[in-house]
């Protein structure tokens, strides 16, 4: 029996004296079936390559090869399987680990020349994948699997392939939004921390927008929450939240439609020991992070809880260097109100301290603002009527009462 290799040599002579006769070959027939048969055998060809393009994970060729098969064989990248899957599809579904991923740029870069999944599909990206399941979450384009894809060993795979699709302009900003990008990273919760955070990096303005997705509209947070039923998985994204995003306190308080906020939603949802011992795994390694500060401002109806979980972030101050009653007093009247003990209960020194942002001494920061509280203010003057003494045009007089007063 013939190799191969020998069948092709054969082959190849066989093709050159076909081309070198053909034009004194006068016989029409012979010359319509000869070129059938060599569109046919390009179409089997193709066909052959185009199933094992599905393969790719079992014996793994290297990039270089499979593009120069790719740019001889295009049609190859739109050969479907048995469910109804293009090439680039397969990498994802049958990732084996990641051992696939690393072919999906090429097979997007080739493919997108030769319109596969259409005009405007890019290579099969934007194809939507077939449903094999009724499973939630099947029913997603090619793209959407890369931030998706469960298990830790894929988190740095699949991030590198993204990173190599963004240099090739294959992977846009707007995907991020359009398509939920990091919505998508979220629902694997602690198998993509890396990619969360790439993503999260590119759109630094995602999590601030509503979400919409399949018709439902929601804040970022509370998609987190909604998704999982493992608080190990929140963990994860917090996590991440919280460093990227300290001013927003990892979206730990931010309120949906309903006015509730992700914290008062988790704390529903799993209970206020499992949600508060989640935030204090997070926060208390350092003791650094003013969870104070947001708490007693968004959810005063909880600090409680949180003076008992966090008692070490009382004295810290936020990155202005506000203290915790500058904070509440900065945040207005009815927060002030609603955390009147820890505005009760500050020190003299702390009511001759100016708010490092306003400069404004604490009795006339009760005092700012239409709902601006004037006896409060009185009672912190009366307190250290001295502060009065402190404004520059005081201090002015006084020392130019003093030069009078020694000569």
């Amino acid at each position: 029996m013939k190799s191969l290799t020998q069948e092709i040599m054969e082959l190849q002579t066989q093709l050159q004296l076909i081309q070198d006769v053909k034009e004194e070959w006068k016989d029409e027939k012979c010359i319509k079936q000869i070129a059938e048969a060599v569109k046919n055998t390009k179409t089997n060809l193709s066909k052959a390559f185009g199933e094992s393009l599905h393969r790719l994970h079992v014996f793994q060729p290297k990039e270089s090869v499979i593009r120069k098969v790719l740019q001889e064989f295009p049609e190859s990248m739109k050969v479907k399987n048995q469910v109804d899957r293009i090439p680039i599809q397969s990498c994802f579904v049958k990732a084996s680990k990641g051992k696939s991923l690393k072919y999906i740029p090429v097979l997007a870069k080739e493919g997108s020349k030769h319109e596969v999944g259409g005009a405007d599909g890019r290579g099969g990206l934007l194809t939507t994948i077939p449903r094999i399941s009724s499973a939630r979450n099947t029913r997603r384009n090619t793209l959407q699997f890369l931030p998706s894809l469960p298990g830790d060993e894929y988190d740095r795979l699949a991030l590198n392939t993204m990173k190599e699709l963004k240099k090739l302009g294959l992977l846009k900003k707007d995907d991020i939004k359009e398509y939920n990008l990091t919505l998508y990273s979220v629902g694997t919760g602690k198998d993509a921390p890396l990619r969360l955070r790439s993503l999260l990096e590119w759109d630094h303005a995602y999590p601030l927008e509503r979400i919409t997705y399949k018709g439902t509209s929601t804040m970022f947070m509370h998609w987190v929450i909604l998704w999982h039923t493992e608080l190990e998985n929140v963990k994860a994204v917090l996590t991440v939240t919280f460093n990227m995003y300290p001013e927003e306190a990892g979206f730990l308080f931010q309120r949906n439609e309903n006015g509730k906020t992700a914290l008062e939603y988790a704390l529903e949802k799993f209970g206020e020991k499992e949600t508060m011992t989640m935030l204090h795994e997070i926060l208390s390694p350092t003791k650094s992070f003013p969870i104070l500060h947001h708490a007693l401002v968004h959810v005063p109806q909880k600090a409680t809880i949180f003076t008992k979980w966090f008692p070490w972030a009382f004295h810290l101050r936020d990155r202005h260097g506000r203290s915790l009653h500058q904070a509440i007093m900065a945040a207005g009247g009815k927060c002030i109100e609603e955390n009147n003990i820890v505005i009760a209960s500050m020190s003299d020194d702390q009511v001759q301290e100016k708010d490092p942002i306003t400069t404004l001494y604490p009795f006339a920061a009760v005092a700012s603002g239409e709902d601006g509280d004037l006896e409060r203010s009185f009672e912190l003057l009366r307190r250290q009527p001295g502060v009065l003494d402190r404004s520059p045009v005081q201090r002015k007089r006084t020392k130019k009462r003093k030069r009078s007063s020694t000569k």
